[in-house]
């Protein structure tokens, strides 16, 4: 398999059955050993519940792009630009991918369409959170030139807290 074999576009309304569908997968595959059963499936439903990312995408100004994989949906990214203290930058909120295609470098191709979406926004750092137990991911975001610049406590609601770390990439 070559980079060239998956591509990235927008994510369309028609699409987010499929969208809700994979998450679910990629979730319940990667996240047991870090989440409990009960926060996968509360994150879930709040993350992607119906209406949650249609308001997302029409009132809150984030994008989705779908990473298909001979057409076939196998990982999304989700990302708006984002201020604070007088400077703007990307916030990657969302960067999933089915485990079966890690080790491709398909995430590091979709983290490069990033880059490039922060270029033609004008802005000069991306930044992400990730779960502090989730060194699969932080060894690909690290992998990519992302760096720790922080960590943050975040109560998620129902006794659920995210216990992140913020990594940061200057483009």
């Amino acid at each position: 398999m070559n980079n060239s074999s998956i591509t990235i576009t927008q994510l369309l309304d028609t699409d987010l059955g499929e969208l809700r569908k994979i998450s679910r997968e990629i979730w319940y595959s990667h996240y047991p050993t870090i989440l409990s059963h009960a926060q996968i499936e509360y994150m879930l439903n709040k993350m992607y519940g119906i209406g949650v990312i249609e308001d997302e995408i029409y009132h809150q100004g984030i994008f989705y792009d779908q990473v298909l994989h001979n057409s076939e949906l196998v990982g999304y990214l989700s990302y708006s630009s984002e201020t604070l203290n007088n400077i703007s930058y990307l916030k990657l909120h969302k960067c999933y991918l089915l485990p079966s295609l890690h080790g491709f470098g398909y995430g590091q191709k979709m983290l490069f369409h990033v880059c490039q979406k922060a270029q033609t926004m004008n802005l000069k750092q991306i930044i992400l959170n990730v779960n502090k137990r989730n060194e699969k991911g932080i060894k690909a975001y690290s992998r990519f030139g992302f760096k720790i610049i922080d960590s943050q406590v975040i109560d998620f609601g129902s006794g659920f807290v995210l216990d992140d770390y913020i990594m940061g990439y200057d483009i």
